[in-house]
């Protein structure tokens, strides 16, 4: 189950079309890319993290030919990057969480010999990674999820020897992780999604031998699930963004049955169903959604019917529809997309048309 993400790259690339609106159809574009200064190493799979004082660390990630363990700090007043400590383990498909204190909990993740149990904080104030205890089991291509006391849920992945069911929560005053249930269904490349009630939504995902339309929430007051109602259609690789009136957006995604989606579906907290919310221009999965200050969501790029794609869309709250947002310089998948104060969004890394990793950086920025 090695690179399980990069697995789902590839078959998502064979199952179906780019379904595209004809250039005379489309409304202009709501904002446009432009060039940043690149990362100081190509890296896909990695994490990037707005910290509170409105930096971006990047932590991680598979490089040219190796995993890696170096992080790297984006200042916005400099437009630029510059180091910020080593991680103690090469780590790629790990999670990274901004903790109150202002910390990031680096959390599992795999590398060559294998999958992680560890834990590392960062510490802006040092710039250095220190130890956070381990979990239980370790795992990749989990879920990591703030909580409202400050502790951290983790959920599912992949495991040493199989898909994981099980939850975990680290503890931020004794830096240990401690059981915190079990999914009724183990799965990957599934999405964890924190809630205004402190509850936190898990949807989709795969396992050996299924992709799963099914939902679950996690109950901080009995620290178990529940589920959580059904999706439509089956997804893995897609994306669920908190929206500002309490509900969850999904997005695109990937199904073994049904191929790549360009659909979009909304779960409601008051019914615990889902609705229908539109559709992209183009179908994509392991892509980026972005919540904007405005209340929309900006979709980037990921793996089309043809390859990786350029394009950038934006969905719309008022009308639950998407719009063309602009298309990046470099076609991407497996990237990161971080928000930035001033409502722009940075997009870096990730794998490109050969199948390497990206150095090259870029900035949307909203239309006027």
């Amino acid at each position: 189950m090695r690179r399980l993400f990069i697995a789902s790259v590839v078959l998502a690339l064979s199952l179906a079309p780019v379904v595209t609106l004809a250039a005379e159809d489309e409304p202009p574009a709501v904002g446009a890319f432009s060039p940043a200064e690149s990362l100081a190493e190509a890296r896909g799979l990695h994490s990037a993290t707005l910290l509170s004082d409105g930096r971006i660390l990047v932590v991680g990630g598979d490089g040219i030919g190796a995993t890696l363990a170096s992080a790297e700090v984006w200042d916005p007043a400099m437009a630029a990057f510059g180091p910020a400590g080593s991680l103690a383990e090469a780590r790629s498909q790990h999670t990274a969480t901004l903790l109150p204190d202002g910390r990031i909990l680096v959390v599992g993740g795999d590398w060559s010999d294998g999958y992680l149990a560890s834990a590392e904080v960062w510490d802006p104030a040092t710039a250095s990674f220190g130890p956070a205890g381990s979990l239980t089991e370790a795992r990749t291509a989990h879920t990591a999820t703030l909580l409202p006391d400050g502790r951290v849920l983790v959920v599912g992945g992949g495991g040493h020897e199989d898909v994981l069911a099980s939850a975990e929560v680290w503890d931020p005053a004794t830096a240990s992780f401690g059981p915190a249930g079990s999914l009724a269904e183990a799965r990957f490349g599934h999405t964890a999604t924190p809630l205004a009630d402190g509850c936190v939504l898990v949807v989709g995902g795969f396992s050996d031998d299924d992709i799963f339309t099914s939902a679950e929430v996690w109950d901080p007051k009995t620290e178990s699930f529940r589920p959580a109602g059904s999706l439509a259609q089956s997804r893995s690789g897609h994306t669920a963004t908190l929206l500002a009136d309490g509900r969850v957006l999904v997005v695109g995604g990937w199904g073994i049955d049904s191929g790549l989606h360009a659909s979009a579906e909304v779960w409601d907290p008051a019914t615990a169903s889902v609705g229908p919310a539109g559709s992209l221009a183009e179908a994509r999965s392991v892509h980026t959604a972005t919540l904007l200050p405005d209340g929309r969501v900006l979709v980037v790029s990921g793996s089309g019917g043809g390859g990786y794609l350029a394009s950038a869309e934006v969905w719309d709250l008022a009308t639950a529809s998407f719009g063309p947002a602009g298309s990046l310089a470099e076609a991407r998948t497996a990237h990161t997309a971080a928000p930035l104060p001033d409502g722009r969004v940075l997009v870096a890394g990730g794998f490109g048309w050969d199948g390497g990793a990206l150095a090259a950086v870029e900035v949307w920025a909203p239309g006027e």
